[in-house]
């Protein structure tokens, strides 16, 4: 059954929608700013309480379900054991190369 409306309740306009999840959800991000000055190098970002928590965190970096910075650029996550690393690689490569018209 849905909330009775507040009488005291106003309408307020705001320039966006707030992302969901709450306060929390520049958590990830915060914690993975350091890595953008040292591009190239695997990081341990964080160690959980077991291989399960860490593979679902690992997922959810890659797939993005959590805030991170630059998420257009190139980053690789992995978990080993109950550990999870990180490392950015920087802006991504979107040249592709054509090769239909090459010399032979």
């Amino acid at each position: 059954m849905a909330k009775p409306l507040r009488k005291d309740q106003e309408i307020e306009f705001v320039p966006e929608l707030p992302p969901k999840g709450g306060g929390e959800t520049g958590r990830w991000a915060n914690h993975l700013l350091p890595l953008l000055e040292n591009p190239h190098q695997w990081a341990l970002v964080f160690t959980c309480n077991n291989v399960i928590q860490a593979n679902k965190l690992q997922s959810n970096l890659h797939s993005r379900q959590v805030l991170i910075p630059e998420p257009y650029h190139e980053w690789q996550f992995a978990a080993r054991g109950c550990e999870v690393f990180a490392i950015y690689r920087g802006k991504k490569n979107n040249a592709s190369i054509r090769r239909v018209n090459r010399e032979r």
